[in-house]
């Protein structure tokens, strides 16, 4: 034993695995050589049988393959082998090849390569000395076959020499141990059955150096009778031998008693590994139960696969899975053989069935349930019924009613797969029912049930709530409800719950009387298709509707139209207007807001930011035409934002009011709008308000500040206007430059009526192309009925055209008919005038207050004193920034 020192040494040197990577921190797999061993007979000079084996044990391992190999010690050696680390912690075999030289304990080092890095461990070896290689083995034990094993069976044994190595094959499910005495001889074989074990033949073997090794075999098995094979199939009496289904997927199995499982099953076979096997019945019945209501393919079988018989069959108990789900197979590439399942309970969410829900062997019947399967049945506001396709297969279910707290009859039509809920006997609430789809079939019914599925019963109320008075008024939550009550109770008091999304076409309210209070909510969706006058989101408005937004409105209209009201005899306020308007209508009145504003109608802070198009006259962005009665019609602290185009020879075009003809009164409204009127014969347009034909009605305190361009009589506040005060065009382009027109341009009114006292043209460009007599001029062009201007300022303005003037195109008291007072207190500061040809001829302009071009101040002379020597009212401007300005003037948000 000379060098057994030296090899002890080595081996307590490398006793504890470690890595030669110690940099190497984010690794933390390690070798546990304290469970390391060997097997088999390691006798000096004999060469190592196959059964001579090393067990490597490691920690912490994240798969892929290690190399294992040591160097030779000894006369023994591990060749260089690589095998996969299945777990994170195991245990791996290595042959141990060789022939040992020197007797006594010896340590093997093993050194292991994984993931780039390398470790080293040691396995300890006794070499044991034969003094007679030519003898033999004595080696007795029981060896009776055991069948039916569900226990711990314990065999003893002995042999000699006693130092003999005693090792035992492998079987899938059985686990061995053996102990043994070295000194005496004797141990004990223990086999450990698992639930995986089927049957087979455990070779024990005890071996000693060069002597011949002795094979002890022991038949195994898990069933009473049966090799597995369809000549014996493993006879099966009890749940633990149907669970051996799972673990012999490919053997044959027959029944000899009926089998009861009590434990929740687990289906047999996979997509992967499927059933491909033998169960034969022998009509016996398997009783079992799944509780699987979150899970898919749940069955007796989860897949029988091409080549598998099950045959012969009755099943019973419940399956409860989500979906893909029957009473034996979830799928089956083949058809059962004589199997009943009537008496399993089978319920899912969808693709159900008695026998088999899927695969070429699948049942003709399958409950199927469609995406479309409805949550809701909604009986709409005058109906006392709603029906819904159950979308179902086959239509031929019975539907039960499991709970309805709605009062509702609920009934089902197996002809047209539609499910009705009906409320005519009254006491309806409005909740949900529940409900379970049964798959119908002959013979002893059907045990073939839905999950409980939910759908909403639902009446469309009116409203919300409310009498309709003003101190408790109808609420209502949606389009339906609010054309329900506008059209069912106009008279009443009606507020907004919310935001409402209206849907389809609107059916204009005929005439509405009440209160429709909007509660700054937005409807959406508005969309009307006008074939008949004076249409609107109501026809006629003699209530009051306010604060309210239409956002997105898409109008067509063949007719005359406003928005809000065709005809307004009522009060429309803070109403917000978007989206846009088209009207074909080839006569008169089309408005943002309202049509017609007649009587004692008001209009007044309303918003609208429309793209408007049409070939009638009478167009306003906020009104049509006002034509009122008494105090009159009046359109107050209104903007209009967007465009309007006009492309036929009308007339009355404006960006709030396109005609005025009655007592009516224009007051604090902002127009930006971009207003073209694209031929030549267009005649009436103005930034605020078009035409009027009476001289009672007023524009005071109003603003433009867009674009209006087109034929004849076009201006910055009227085309042609009557009794314009305190108005101020800023930022503006005011042009009759349409080809062939033969009109006056002018930055206040195209013709003026009456008189235009305090207006302000600041900031503007004017011009146009005009016929003898005509001009371009920075306040008004011609007079009408005694019209004149007075107390006028034009500033920083460029005014173009063949003939121009910085205040008037002619002398209003010069008019042969109806001439008005002179002019006077008129003043330009900054202006500059253009001839047909583009030449500056500022120059030929007379500086006189009570002239054409008005008297002219410099900058440095303009401030809010010299404002109010000209008569501007202090209550209406306001010195601001350097400059004049409206204080009230256009929409104001709540």
């Amino acid at each position: 034993m000379k060098n057994n020192i030296l090899l002890y040494l080595l081996g307590l040197i490398l006793l504890v695995g470690c890595s030669k990577d110690e940099e190497n921190r984010y690794i933390s797999f390690a070798l546990d050589t304290e469970h390391n061993s060997v097997e088999g007979s390691f006798v000096q000079g004999a060469e190592l049988l196959s059964s001579c084996q090393a067990s490597i044990s490691y920690v912490n391992a994240a798969g892929g393959t290690a190399t294992f190999s040591s160097e030779e010690v000894n006369g023994i050696r591990i060749e260089k082998t690589s095998l996969p680390l299945d777990g994170k912690t195991g245990t791996v075999k290595l042959r141990i090849t060789g022939v040992p030289i020197e007797l006594g304990i010896m340590y093997l080092p093993v050194l292991v390569e994984y993931m780039g890095n390398k470790y080293e461990t040691t396995v300890s070896v006794v070499i044991f000395e034969d003094t007679d290689p030519s003898g033999s083995i004595e080696f007795q034990m029981e060896t009776s076959p055991i069948t039916h094993m569900k226990s711990v069976v314990e065999i003893p044994f002995t042999v000699v020499p006693t130092m003999s190595a005693v090792t035992a094959s492998e079987i899938q499910g059985l686990n061995v141990k053996i102990t043994q005495d070295l000194n005496t001889g004797q141990g004990v074989v223990t086999l450990t059955p698992t639930a995986e074990l089927l049957s087979g033949t455990l070779e024990i073997t005890a071996s000693f150096g060069a002597r011949t090794p002795i094979v002890k075999e022991i038949s195994v098995s898990a069933f009473t009778e049966g090799e597995g094979t369809a000549e014996s199939p493993y006879k099966v009496s009890d749940a633990d031998g149907l669970n051996k289904l799972k673990f012999g997927l490919d053997k044959a199995f027959v029944l000899t008693d009926d089998v009861e499982i009590e434990a929740n099953w687990t289906p047999v076979g996979t997509t992967e590994s499927p059933f491909a096997g033998t169960l034969d019945g022998d009509n016996h019945r398997i009783t079992y139960h799944i509780n699987a209501p979150s899970s898919d393919s749940q069955a007796f079988f989860g897949v029988v696969g091409a080549g598998a018989e099950v045959k012969n069959l009755n099943f019973g108990g419940e399956v409860t899975g989500r979906t893909i789900v029957a009473g034996v197979a979830a799928s089956s590439a083949v058809p059962l053989e004589n199997c009943n399942a009537d008496d399993v309970l089978v319920k899912g969410e969808n693709h159900l069935a008695v026998l088999v829900a899927s695969g070429d062997g699948k049942d003709n019947r399958i409950l199927t349930v469609g995406k479309n399967f409805p949550t809701l049945i909604n009986i709409t506001i005058g109906d006392t019924s709603a029906s819904e396709l159950l979308d179902v297969l086959p239509m031929d279910i019975s539907v039960n009613v499991l709970e309805n707290v709605t009062n509702a009859n609920i009934s089902y039509d197996s002809s047209n797969g539609k499910i009705t809920a009906d409320i005519t006997n009254g006491g309806f609430e409005s909740g949900d029912i529940t409900v379970e789809l049964k798959l119908a079939q002959t013979g002893s019914g059907s045990n073939v049930v839905s999950l409980a599925k939910t759908i909403t019963i639902a009446s469309k109320r009116m409203n919300e709530g409310g009498d309709g008075s003003e101190a408790s008024p109808y609420i209502v939550a949606d389009g339906e409800q609010l054309a329900a009550m506008m059209t069912n109770a106009p008279s009443s008091y009606i507020v907004l719950q919310n935001d409402i999304l209206l849907s389809g076409e609107w059916l204009p309210v005929a005439e509405f009387t009440g209160d429709l209070d909007g509660k700054g909510y937005a409807v959406t969706g508005l969309k009307i298709n006008a074939t008949t006058a004076s249409s609107g989101f109501v026809k006629t408005n003699k209530g009051i509707i306010h604060d309210l937004k239409f956002v997105g409105v898409d109008i067509t209209t063949t007719q005359s139209f406003g928005t809000i009201a065709g005809i307004n005899q009522g009060t429309i306020r803070d109403i917000e207007v978007s989206g846009k308007i088209a009207s074909t209508h080839t006569s008169d009145l089309l408005g943002g807001i309202v049509g017609d504003n007649i009587a004692q109608g008001v209009i007044e802070n309303c918003y609208v930011n429309l793209d408007m198009t049409a070939i009638c006259g009478m167009v306003g962005g906020i009104a049509g035409r006002n034509k009122g009665t008494g105090s009159g019609a009046i359109v107050r602290n209104c903007t209009s934002e967007g465009t309007l185009t006009v492309t036929a020879s009308k007339t009355r075009i404006a960006g709030i009011v396109g005609r005025g003809e009655g007592p009516d009164l224009i007051k604090g409204c902002l127009s930006s709008m971009t207003i073209t009127a694209t031929t030549s014969g267009a005649n009436g347009v103005g930034g605020i308000f078009g035409a009027n034909n009476n001289n009672d009605m007023k524009i005071e305190e109003c603003m433009f500040t867009g674009t209006v361009k087109s034929g004849n009589d076009v201006g910055g506040i009227a085309g042609v206007g009557v009794n314009v005060r305190n108005c101020l065009v800023e930022n503006a382009s005011v042009s009759n430059t349409v080809s062939g027109s033969n009109g006056n341009a002018a930055g206040v009114c195209g013709t003026n009526k009456k008189y235009a006292t305090n207006c302000i043209v600041r900031n503007a460009e004017i011009s146009g192309i005009v016929g003898t007599g005509k001009a371009v001029s920075g306040i008004n062009g011609n007079y009408q009925n005694n019209g004149t201007a007075n107390g006028c300022v034009v500033e920083s303005a460029t005014i173009k055209g063949a003939k121009v003037q910085r205040i008037s195109a002619i002398n209003p008291a010069t008019v042969s008919s109806n001439p008005g007072d002179p002019l006077a207190n008129n003043w330009t500061c900054n202006v500059t005038l253009l001839d047909g040809n583009n030449e500056d001829i500022s120059s030929s302009a007379t500086d006189d207050a009570a002239g054409l071009d008005g008297g002219k101040v410099t900058p440095s002379q303009i401030n809010q004193s010299w404002y109010e020597s000209l008569g501007f009212d202090m209550t209406v401007w306001e010195w601001k920034d350097g400059k004049l300005s409206l204080k009230n003037v256009g929409y104001k948000r709540k």
